[in-house]
């Protein structure tokens, strides 16, 4: 579904990524994971146009009828994403949960919700998404009326990640969602991450907590000073000495 070839990002001079390359197959939980600056965010960020990359092969996303979009295509890959702004990426189905969560504070609930159908226009649809999110996450639905800044840290989270799901993505973007989490609502979240792509939504995830991020997903790549060092099966990389030693704790 998702292609990166030898992806180069730049904080002006600073070389964020160095020519990563990755793949996200329809269906699948793909994490990154890596130390603080390693280039986790910068890859979302890339992906999602918030970020220009510069040089390598591009950046690609599966074709899909429904967006109208075959004029934009990069060959047999799909359509070409990184010479795109970051608003037509968001319309082709590539949704982000950013890190920081990054809620409309003075919006309520529900409207922080409908900001994340901004660009859609089917209503039936968007009725359907609301219901979906809801009974993902039901503490949601108790505070609908509620301003999202007042919320704490775990439901701020459920927010950010339903506000993501009303747009709905072909592929979400999950940037470090146990973040500053107590333990126990870490483990929903993630409860919640598996339900979520058993639902069809194919994730690509972001997550200082490696262990839990390899536990729930299919494959993994390790970032290094934005460098892929590392990439296999997730159960393949949790029993890694390597990875064990670096992000596991062991």
């Amino acid at each position: 579904m998702l292609i990166l070839e030898s992806v180069h990002t730049y904080y002006g001079h600073i070389h964020a990524l160095k020519g990563i390359s990755l793949t996200v197959n329809e269906g699948e939980i793909v994490t990154l994971i890596g130390s603080n600056g390693a280039g986790k965010t910068t890859t979302l960020n890339t992906i999602s146009g918030v970020l220009s990359a510069r040089g390598g092969g591009g950046i690609y996303l599966q074709d899909s009828d429904r967006n109208g979009r075959g004029q934009s295509t990069g060959g047999d890959h799909g359509i070409r994403l990184d010479r795109l702004p970051a608003h037509e990426v968001a319309r082709l189905g590539v949704s982000q949960s950013p890190e920081g969560r990054k809620i409309f504070a003075r919006l309520s609930v529900q409207e922080n919700l409908a900001m994340g159908a901004f660009a859609r226009t089917d209503q039936d649809g968007i009725s359907s998404d609301l219901e979906r999110v809801l009974e993902l996450f039901p503490r949601l639905q108790e505070r609908l009326t509620q301003p999202g800044g007042t919320l704490s840290g775990g439901e701020q989270q459920m927010l950010a990640i339903g506000r993501a799901l009303m747009s709905s993505p072909r592929i979400l973007l999950l940037d470090e969602p146990s973040m500053g989490l107590a333990p126990l609502l870490v483990q929903q979240i993630f409860q919640i991450i598996r339900e979520i792509n058993a639902q069809g939504t194919t994730i690509l995830l972001v997550e200082q907590n490696a262990q839990a991020a390899l536990q729930v997903a299919n494959r993994g790549y390790v970032l290094e000073t934005g460098n892929i060092v590392l990439s296999g099966a997730a159960r393949d990389l949790l029993a890694d000495p390597q990875v064990a030693e670096a992000y596991l704790g062991i």
